[in-house]
């Protein structure tokens, strides 16, 4: 599947998905399956502060920080998430910044023990396999297969689906399943439809916030007519609690007008270039204008700028 749409897309849904608490549990628990996760004081989780000033006092930014802590311990431990839609090379480099960054920061604060930091890459490269090391350095702890070994989340080897039973409670599967379609609005439109019983079983404040990603999926195939009607239709989910199986439908129609639009664009297009190569073989076989315009139906002008360019 290719894709056209910026990789800012994937970026600011993904960071958007992972403000969530519940849903950088999930990850931890069920995507991945760290062993020591299943031991994470749920309530203990916050988002942490992201923003860092380097040596050269300059203004560095990682995606999601996150801090937690195990049951019956004090200690907390932070997880780190880059969201990648590109293949990085510098992916380790980059981890390991952040985290100096971070532990600079705790050491500043006076801690006697640096935390552990557990390095999450979600990649949703669908054309190029991630070929990056994912090895930074051996070490430490409890956390000593995983401290300076990111896990990477490939979404387009992910079994999503498998992730549907137990995941009521976060969006992460059904984002995930989305997220590997975003390139093919067909198959996008097909999943749409598969999601529904999964996003009825949801509570209140997944479902607006479902109706916030798929706004974000949806708008940059369409033309500014139809970014209208998802805004509305979103509006009509939110402000007067439409059945979640109605949005996603009309959702669906909009993606499959959108598709049928494009298609037609094509045709008119193909029917135009064919038009204009008939002119060019018409020019060269020493055809008057009004004659070819008659039968291509070609302006009289476009002809003769096509009768400079080939003179040209």
């Amino acid at each position: 599947m290719s894709s056209n749409l910026p990789p800012q897309e994937h970026d600011s849904t993904f960071k958007l998905l992972f403000e969530n608490p519940k849903d950088i549990l999930f990850l931890v628990r069920k995507v991945i399956g760290y062993s020591w996760a299943k031991d994470i004081q749920e309530d203990s989780i916050e988002l942490a502060d992201k923003e860092f000033v380097d040596e050269a006092f300059q203004q560095r930014r990682a995606d999601v920080i996150a801090k937690a802590k195990l049951k019956d311990r004090e200690v907390y431990f932070y997880i780190l998430i880059e969201n990648q839609s590109t293949v990085a090379k510098d992916m380790p480099e980059r981890l390991l910044k952040y985290m100096i960054l971070l532990w600079a920061r705790k050491i500043r604060e006076g801690v006697e023990k640096l935390p552990a930091i557990i390095p999450i890459v979600t990649y949703n490269g669908l054309e190029e396999k991630w070929n990056v090391t994912k090895d930074i350095i051996d070490a430490f702890e409890i956390f000593k297969e995983n401290i300076f070994r990111y896990e990477l989340v490939d979404l387009s080897r992910l079994d999503v689906e498998k992730l549907f039973d137990g995941g009521e409670s976060s969006l992460v599967p059904v984002v995930f399943y989305l997220e590997q379609a975003r390139g093919d609005a067909k198959e996008l439109t097909r999943r749409l439809k598969r999601v529904v019983p999964v996003l009825e079983r949801m509570d209140e404040h997944n479902r607006e916030r479902f109706a916030t990603f798929i706004k974000r999926i949806v708008e940059p195939r369409l033309n500014e007519e139809q970014k209208k009607v998802v805004v509305k239709l979103t509006e009509t989910l939110l402000q007067e609690g439409e059945k979640m199986g109605e949005f996603v439908s009309n959702i669906a129609r909009v993606l499959d007008e959108s598709l049928e639009r494009k298609f037609n664009e094509g045709i008119q297009q193909g029917a135009y270039q064919a038009k204009i190569e008939i002119a060019k073989n018409m020019i060269q076989a020493g055809a008057e204008d009004d004659f070819i315009a008659k039968v291509t139906g070609l302006a009289i002008e476009e002809i003769r700028k096509l009768r400079k360019e080939l003179a040209n």
